[in-house]
C-alpha cells in the first residue's frame, strides 16, 4: 500500500516538471552579451540595450527581471508580445570605486519560461584615483600613464583585441591625436576618448590590434609613434603575443587533424664550454591525417639559431630541425626556449626547452 502511494506521488511530481520542460518557450535574443568597454567613474552611469523577438505563436510577456548587483538597474518592455513582437531590456551600470573587469548577470523570466534567459553586461570599471600623481607615475611629455608600456596580452587572429589605457593630461593645453598617423602599423588602430583631452582631465587611449593583419606569430615588443595636435610625438612601447585561432575540434576529428609530434621537447646539453657552439637535431613528424604546416620557429634568444628542412609535412612525413646554441659570454645554469607554431589545432604552439651548464 505504502509503495503504491509513493509511486503515485512520484508520478504526480514528475509530470508537471516534464510538462514545464517540454513547454518552455524562450525569446530569441539579438545578442546575450554586451561589452560596454571601459567605464570611467566620472562619466556616470552607462546604458546598454538588449533586444529579443518572440518567434512563437503563443503570446509572451516578461514576468520578472533579476540582477546580481545593486549597481545594475533594468527597465524592460511590459507589454504582451505577440508572434514577431520585439522586447527591449535597457540595462544601466552605475560605476563605483571598485575597479577592474566585471560581468553582470541579468536573468529574464517570462510566462512561458520560468527558468529564465541569462544576459551578460561586461566591461572594465575605472574608478577615480585618490592621488593623481601617484596613479599616473610614468610621463611621456605632458601625458601620464599607469605603466611604462602597453601590454596587449594574447592576441588571436580571429578578431581584433581591444585595450583601454588610462591617460591623464598634466599639461596646460588640450591634447588630441592627429587625424593621419604615419607612425603606427596598419594592424594597429589608435583613438583617444574624449577626442580633445582637456588640462587635468583623464581619458582613454584605445588600441585595437588586428592579429590577422599582423601576419606573424609569437611575442612582439614594438615601438609606435603617435602624432599629437601640437606637433609633439608620443612614443609608446607595445607588447603582444599573437596566436593563430582555431575553432574547437570535435572528438571525432582529433585523430584526423594535423598533429605535430616532436622527438624530444626537453634537451639537456649538460656541461658545455662558453667558447664552443653546440648543435643538436630534433625530428618533427605529422602523425595526423591532414597536411601539417609549420608556420614559424622562433627562439627567446639571438644566441640560438635554427634551420628547418621542410615546413610542410604530409601525413606520416618527418623533417629535422637543427638548432645551434652559442654560449659565448654566458656562465652557469642556462635555459633556452624554441617555440614552434603550426596548424595543429590541438597544440598550435609547442615549446622545446634547451638546458645546459655553461663553464
Amino acid at each position: 500500500m505504502f509503495q503504491s502511494l509513493a509511486l503515485a506521488l512520484l508520478v504526480l511530481i514528475c509530470l508537471p516538471l516534464g510538462a514545464q520542460t517540454l513547454e518552455r518557450k524562450t525569446l530569441t535574443w539579438e545578442q546575450k552579451k554586451i561589452d560596454i568597454g571601459a567605464v570611467l567613474e566620472e562619466k556616470g552611469p552607462v546604458q546598454a540595450e538588449f533586444f529579443a523577438v518572440n518567434a512563437h505563436q503563443d503570446s509572451i510577456f516578461i514576468t520578472d527581471v533579476i540582477t546580481d548587483c545593486g549597481c545594475t538597474t533594468v527597465d524592460f518592455s511590459k507589454d504582451t508580445l505577440m508572434n514577431e513582437g520585439i522586447a527591449s531590456i535597457k540595462v544601466q551600470f552605475d560605476p563605483d570605486h571598485r575597479g577592474g573587469e566585471f560581468s553582470k548577470v541579468i536573468i529574464i523570466r517570462t510566462n512561458q519560461d520560468i527558468y529564465g534567459d541569462t544576459l551578460y553586461l561586461e566591461g572594465i570599471n575605472m574608478p577615480i584615483p585618490e592621488n593623481i600623481e601617484m596613479a599616473y607615475p610614468h610621463r611621456i611629455g605632458n601625458l601620464g600613464f599607469k605603466l611604462s608600456a602597453i601590454n596587449m596580452g594574447n592576441v588571436f587572429t580571429n578578431e581584433p583585441k581591444i585595450k583601454y589605457v588610462e591617460v591623464h593630461n598634466f599639461g596646460s593645453t588640450e591634447v588630441s591625436l592627429e587625424k593621419l598617423q604615419a607612425g603606427i602599423p596598419a594592424y594597429l588602430q589608435v583613438s583617444l576618448e574624449p577626442e580633445n583631452l582637456q588640462p587635468s582631465q583623464r581619458g582613454l587611449l584605445i588600441l585595437s590590434y588586428d592579429g590577422q593583419s599582423k601576419n606573424d606569430l609569437g611575442y612582439f615588443d614594438e615601438r609606435i609613434q603617435l602624432g599629437l595636435n601640437d606637433d609633439q610625438k608620443l612614443d609608446l612601447r607595445v607588447m603582444s603575443v599573437v596566436y593563430e585561432y582555431f575553432s574547437p575540434v570535435p572528438k571525432s576529428m582529433e585523430s584526423i587533424v594535423p598533429k605535430l609530434e616532436i622527438s624530444s621537447a626537453e634537451i639537456d646539453l649538460k656541461d658545455i664550454s662558453a667558447n664552443s657552439k653546440v648543435s643538436r637535431t630534433v625530428t618533427f613528424t605529422n602523425s595526423g591525417k591532414e597536411t601539417l604546416h609549420i608556420r614559424k620557429v622562433s627562439t627567446n634568444c639571438n644566441c640560438v639559431q635554427t634551420e628547418l628542412e621542410n615546413n610542410i609535412l604530409e601525413p606520416g612525413e618527418s623533417t629535422d630541425l637543427k638548432f645551434t646554441f652559442d654560449p659565448k659570454g654566458r656562465k652557469g645554469i642556462d635555459h633556452k626556449h624554441i617555440s614552434v607554431f603550426s596548424n595543429d589545432p590541438l597544440n598550435p604552439v609547442r615549446t622545446i626547452v634547451v638546458r645546459s651548464t655553461v663553464k
